[in-house]
């Protein structure tokens, strides 16, 4: 079993704080490598306990599993999985070493594969993106926005200026995503497939939050950019600028279907604002902070039935999907389709270890980096909508005594 809590000493954790982000600093490549390096120590320490719980709860389980002899079917409602050949020869070369230091090199691509699957069912945000595994550098050819992708033309005229017409294609780089895996020695000691589920557990958590942060509001410096920005503003220093909030003041009918449908529809729209070309309506995805959706949207879309019992999030609105997540700032709410939003990772990872921060002694932290980037399909995918002075009020009905 690893080892208890007791020996940590909250005063020397903090006495080498400077000292180990200095030394995590030059592990990385960022806008701001510092303010990375901190942000991974800060996140260590706070959730220290937390990291430990995860794997003593991990190493009991795979005890039981070894003395009950559980089939692959419990195994699987664990969240364990059968290996690949590539990743049991992985995971069996660190075991025998117990440490990752000398077979991070052989990590195979299947394990993030995996992590993005297991981020996909565990976040409604991130299950709907489209992701896509892609090189170090990938070509998007993506529809442009009110153009029309067939056309009648002569018998002899070329493919290409047909395609042309109605596609374009853009060059887009991957930036690398820096997080952090800690592995107690006793992890290594409780089989591939347990260290599997726990490295990808692990990765997952870790991982979360901040791709949904790049996704949502992203600046496009050394990051994806997110669907609160403006594809067609000025760039600047690699920032691109946010898009401008439309005001929402209440959830009517009339005001949904003026300030939030409506515009969905639009393609292009003349010198004058007037719409020019539109797109049928297909339903809508509501993104925005658990906050706001439990101040504001939660009372308004609660129905009481006949029967005397409850339905919740019945709002007027054909084919609403609503979303809750921290990514998204309060008093803002994202709306469009997800799965506009292409988010491309790398077939590339590393898997490198950190002697900078030891805060248990039989702990090591390995620093993971992943390829990835993400922007909008196009400028007009997502808008966003300024909730703040929301109320709801004067929409909700009364409920008559039954």
């Amino acid at each position: 079993m690893t080892k208890g809590i007791e020996n940590l000493d909250r005063e020397e954790l903090l006495e080498g704080k400077e000292e180990q982000i200095t030394a995590l600093q030059q592990a990385f490549e960022s806008t701001d490598p510092r303010e990375v390096a901190q942000t991974i120590v800060e996140n260590y320490e706070s959730n220290l306990l937390h990291f430990q719980d995860v794997m003593n709860t991990t190493i009991r389980e795979a005890n039981r599993a070894n003395e009950q002899q559980w089939d692959d079917a419990v195994l699987a409602q664990r969240g364990v999985r059968r290996l690949t050949s590539s990743e049991l020869k992985f995971y069996n070369e660190a075991i025998e070493a117990k440490s990752f230091d000398e077979v991070s090199k052989l990590m195979p691509p299947t394990i993030f594969e995996r992590v993005f699957e297991d981020l996909a069912l565990d976040h409604p945000l991130l299950s709907r993106v489209n992701f896509q595994r892609v090189g170090a550098s990938t070509m998007w050819i993506v529809r442009k926005p009110g153009q029309t992708v067939a056309t009648w033309t002569e018998v002899t005229d070329k493919i290409k200026e047909m395609i042309d017409h109605g596609f374009e294609t853009i060059d887009q780089g991957m930036f690398k995503l820096s997080g952090f895996l800690v592995v107690s020695k006793a992890m290594f000691e409780i089989g591939p497939e347990w260290l599997d589920r726990y490295v990808r557990a692990f990765l997952t958590e870790i991982i979360a939050a901040e791709l949904e942060k790049a996704i949502v509001t992203g600046d496009g410096n050394k990051k994806p950019i997110g669907m609160t920005r403006d594809l067609d503003g000025a760039v600047t220093g690699g920032v691109y600028p946010e898009k401008e909030a439309v005001k929402l003041k209440d959830l009517k009918p009339k005001t949904i279907g003026e300030e939030i449908l409506a515009p969905a529809t639009i393609i292009e729209k003349d010198e004058g604002g007037n719409p020019t070309k539109t797109r049928p309506y297909d339903g809508i995805t509501f993104i925005l902070n658990p906050y706001n959706y439990a101040m504001h949207f939660f009372s308004a879309g609660v129905k009481q039935r006949d029967d005397g019992t409850w339905e919740f999030d019945k709002f007027p609105v054909p084919g609403l999907d609503i979303i809750q997540t921290s990514a998204v700032p309060i008093g803002k709410m994202v709306v469009g389709h997800p799965k506009d939003y292409f988010m491309g990772t790398g077939t590339d990872s590393t898997l490198e270890h950190s002697d900078v921060v030891r805060m248990i002694e039989d702990q090591r932290l390995y620093v993971v980096r992943q390829l990835a980037n993400g922007r909008p399909l196009d400028n007009d995918k997502f808008d966003v909508f300024d909730i703040s002075e929301l109320g709801v009020e004067e929409e909700t009905e009364e409920i008559p005594e039954p």
